[in-house]
């Protein structure tokens, strides 16, 4: 019978079932959606002060009325998530940097910081907010070519709310992108066939990990909810291309130069924070 680590190298991906504990995919989706509960209430759209007090269809229309009425303070919420100390966290879980380990990656590294995503057509300008067609992560990371991209489901997520597709052993077609968009390296329609693709459907708890050259795309979400989910990517600092290269980094992390927002804060306003009983 074939490892683990067998199956991955031969295949390009692994989908292990109830990997994580539920309680901290649920608490890290709470954390993620009390975000949106705050502009929720100071927008005045509900009265309810706790996530777990809304539905999931009531939460839904409100989030997709905050897309309706501000596109950037969605925006804003979603640029919040990302910083939560839980979703970072989760991308450090010692089972996860076990299981890398596992894999082939000798020194784990993170090559970007973890992304989580809420992606439907409601909540879109355009389709690669939402769906992004056949790409491979390797070309916006540039890290070790044995790197590790780690997809967490944040709720069970099946062809209808559309699951990831990927191809199966395409790893080892090399790098076949022929153009970036969106910071995406969109793989060339000509390198596969669409009958290649493959659904992985996942449930709660459950992990993918894929290599960073395996070709993937969104599925097709038709259902009127949201696709929660988080992906982490980890480099190998003991891959030798990556030091003969002199470990490149693709990213590009910097502050805007202007005040957000306009003359704020005044002194009272910081004399307000600080002011104590």
């Amino acid at each position: 019978m074939k490892s683990l680590k067998q199956t991955y190298l031969q295949e390009g991906y692994l989908h292990i079932p109830n990997f994580f504990d539920f309680d901290l995919i649920n608490s890290l989706l709470f954390d993620s959606k009390s975000i949106f509960l705050n502009i929720f209430l100071s927008k005045k759209y509900t009265g309810i002060r706790d996530v777990k007090e809304l539905n999931e269809n009531e939460f839904n229309k409100l989030l997709y009325k905050l897309f309706s009425d501000d596109v950037s303070l969605v925006s804003n919420c979603g640029k919040q998530i990302q910083h939560l100390i839980s979703l970072h966290k989760l991308s450090l879980n010692d089972k996860i940097i076990e299981l890398i380990k596992e894999m082939g990656i000798q020194k784990p590294n993170i090559s970007t910081r973890p992304v989580l995503f809420f992606n439907h057509p409601k909540l879109a300008k355009e389709k690669f907010y939402y769906k992004v067609d056949a790409h491979q992560d390797w070309r916006s990371m540039q890290g070790s070519l044995n790197s590790i991209v780690i997809w967490v489901p944040l709720t069970d997520i099946n062809k209808d709310l559309g699951a990831l597709e990927i191809i199966p052993r395409s790893h080892m077609r090399g790098l076949i992108t022929d153009h970036f968009q969106s910071g995406f390296g969109m793989v060339n329609p000509n390198s596969y066939n669409f009958n290649e693709f493959k659904t992985i459907e996942v449930k709660l708890g459950d992990i993918l990990i894929f290599s960073s050259f395996l070709i993937h795309q969104s599925g097709e979400n038709i259902t009127d909810r949201p696709r929660w989910s988080c992906h982490f990517r980890y480099n190998d600092l003991y891959d030798h291309t990556f030091i003969e290269r002199g470990y490149p980094h693709s990213y590009i992390y910097k502050p805007i130069e202007e005040l957000i927002t306009p003359n704020f804060p005044d002194k009272n306003d910081i004399i307000n924070t600080f002011k104590h009983d």
